[in-house]
This record gives C-alpha cells, structure tokens and sequence, in this order.
C-alpha cells in the first residue's frame, strides 16, 4: 500500500456533485476539465482502488465526516463510505459518487487521474493535491473513440456556444465534459470556433456534432451540426436545439483538421485537434 505523507485534504463534502452546483464549477473554471467525469462503472472502480491502495484516506474521509475515531473497525468504516457513496438498499445507485483530486487552486497540471479500476496500479499521488469534491456521476454512453495525430501546429483555441466560452492550448484530445454547456430545446445558440496557430495559419475543415437524442452516436438527422467547414480564422454558426430533444446530458465533439477532416465522427484527426463537451439539454 502506498503511504500518503505529505499531502493535506479537506473533503468538500458541501458539494453533492459537480452538476448539482454550477456555481461552485463557475467559482472554479478548471474544475472537471481533465477528463475526471466517470460513469457509474468507474465509480465503484475508483473507490476499489483507493481501497486497495489508500485505504487509509478513507477511514480519514469517514473520521472527518463522523467527527469520530474509534466507533467502529476501519472496515466498517469503509464500507459505510461504500453504501453511503455507490450503493442503495445493495443496489448500485443510478448515479453513484466518487473523490476526485487536485491542487488547492481545483487544477490538474500534472494530469494525473486516480486509477477506475481494482486492477489499476497503485500510484503516487502528487505532492500538493488533495481531495477536492465528492462528484456525482451520470451514465455518458460508450461513443466512438476519436483523436489527432499531431496537434503541434494547429489547435481548436476557443469555443463559444451561446454565453458558455471555454479557451484551450493544444492537445490531441480534450475532453472537458466537466464544463456543462446548457441549452433549451427548441431554442438557438451561436456556435464559434476559432482556430489557434504555433507557426503559421492554414485553412482548417470543422466538423461537429451533437448527440440530441442521447443514444450513444452522432449518426441521427440533425446530429452533425458543423460539415466542412473551411477557414484559417474562426467559424460561427447558429445552432438550433430540436424540439424533441431528449432532456439530460448528452456529447458534443468537435474536429479540427489541417488535413480535410471527415463527416464520419468516429475518424481519427490527422492534423489539429478534437474536443468533447457535456451539453445539458433543458
């Protein structure tokens, strides 16, 4: 087991889940961007490995909540977590909750992800982070996975959608399902992206979609909401939510490729970038 020394926590036990408490991720804007929004699944993994390897941060997390330290054995302790966080009446909960982690500003520059799994190694976790939320998870579908092979030239910058804005530097993939973009059915919201350039601009093809009946895929009429579309500075559109959207939280993707790009969402980038977001349709 991994001994945990030197880094000080607190549990922000106030904050039922990131998506109960907009205000708390708007306090925080990083929080939830690099890529800790787990499925149900995932959650009771996450709380396997920090059992097998940090099982001590949990009694902590129990002692702390109960205000008490010796009441109980360290495994009832845990399991009182267990019950309390995944599952009700032994049933695994529709949406179970799990810790995630982070420096004292709620940012991750390390990258480190705890392990989902009871087969994860064991890791270190990185001096300075703690235990930043206790976060609520929803059941995302299993999408296609996509991402770019170089993304040292060129980059998806910024996306506006509507009043939400989000800027980002240069990665293969990135996934900031932490940032809930809302919308309404059968309203319409502007859609901007811009490009962002290390050496030169180069006229860049867009795609995107948005899953508006929350079936797993970008295949349905109306899903692809951006069709190549080319240029070297940003390209707005405005996007109408259907009206028979299915009310929930569902994916957008976008694509940004120097190389043409294509209509099929599940086809790797070769030259720029994909990012993901969480639409939350009203």
């Amino acid at each position: 087991m991994i001994i945990w020394h030197r880094i000080y926590y607190t549990v922000l036990f106030c904050m039922v889940g990131l998506f109960a408490n907009l205000g708390y991720a708007k306090q925080y804007q990083n929080y939830g961007m690099w890529n800790d929004i787990l499925s149900p699944n995932q959650a009771v993994g996450r709380f396997q490995w920090l059992e097998k390897c940090y099982s001590g941060l949990l009694v902590e997390t129990w002692e702390r909540m109960y205000d008490a330290t010796d009441l109980q054995s360290e495994q009832d302790k845990i399991n009182a977590l267990k019950n309390a966080w995944l599952y009700d009446r032994g049933n695994l909960k529709t949406f179970p909750q799990y810790l995630t982690f982070g420096n004292e500003s709620h940012e991750n520059p390390a990258n480190w992800i705890a392990g989902v799994s009871a087969t994860d190694s064991c890791k270190t976790i990185p001096v300075g982070y703690r235990v930043i939320g206790l976060i609520t998870s929803f059941d995302f579908k299993e999408y296609c996975k996509i991402s770019a092979r170089d993304s040292s030239k060129e980059y998806i910058k910024q996306v506006d959608f509507g009043s939400f804005s989000n800027s980002s530097v240069a990665n293969k993939l990135s996934n900031f399902w932490g940032r809930v973009i809302q919308v309404s059915r059968g309203s319409s919201y502007n859609l901007v992206v811009t490009p962002g350039y290390t050496i030169m601009a180069w006229p860049e093809t867009w795609h995107g979609w948005i899953d508006w009946n929350r079936d797993g895929d970008f295949a349905d009429k109306g899903e692809a909401i951006l069709v190549n579309e080319v240029s070297d500075e940003a390209i707005s559109k405005l996007i109408k939510v259907p009206a028979n959207a299915k009310p929930g939280f569902t994916k957008m993707r976008i694509t940004m490729d120097m190389g043409g790009g294509s209509r099929n969402p599940c086809q790797n980038v070769r030259f720029g970038e994909v990012e993901e977001y969480t639409i939350k349709i009203n």
